[in-house]
């Protein structure tokens, strides 16, 4: 079985760019709608709710790339913060509706090395708080969605 342990690093560069790509993709696409709607861009996230919902899983993937980037600077294994978010990041991909970045994750996931990191308390304290503000509002997204879904 090929192993993907030299490939974390490119994994991490792809879905890195998966995660900023995506929320770019989305406002040029709310800027085209806007400009061929003639109505403009607060107007179409206060009155149409499918739109509101991807702000916020935009807004959430934009953070979730940024954590990504901060904390692959002090972990690269399994073990570590990396591997603590990638798994996390799975569930929460999948539970957004975000197949692909949850395929990307799972990848990266089983690319990263088991090997043991000793990290500061206080670099565990932000990160445990990033995960948990990165849950709740996955959880509030999936409240949302399942609340349209009856409209």
């Amino acid at each position: 079985m090929l192993r993907w342990t030299t490939n974390s690093k490119r994994l991490q560069q792809i879905l890195l760019t998966y995660w900023v790509l995506f929320p770019i993709l989305f406002y040029v696409y709310l800027l085209i709608s806007s400009i061929m709607k003639d109505v403009a861009i607060q107007d179409l996230i206060q009155y149409v709710p499918g739109i509101a919902l991807g702000n916020l899983i935009a807004c959430l993937t934009l953070f979730q790339a940024a954590v990504l980037f901060f904390v692959s600077r002090v972990s690269q294994s399994r073990e570590g913060l990396l591997g603590q978010f990638v798994f996390i990041s799975i569930f929460q991909q999948a539970m957004t509706g975000n197949i692909i970045g949850a395929l990307l994750t799972f990848f990266l996931r089983r690319a990263l090395l088991p090997v043991k990191e000793n990290t500061s308390s206080q670099i565990k304290l932000i990160f445990y708080f990033a995960i948990g503000f990165i849950l709740l509002l996955s959880f509030l997204t999936l409240f949302i969605a399942w609340r349209l879904r009856g409209v």
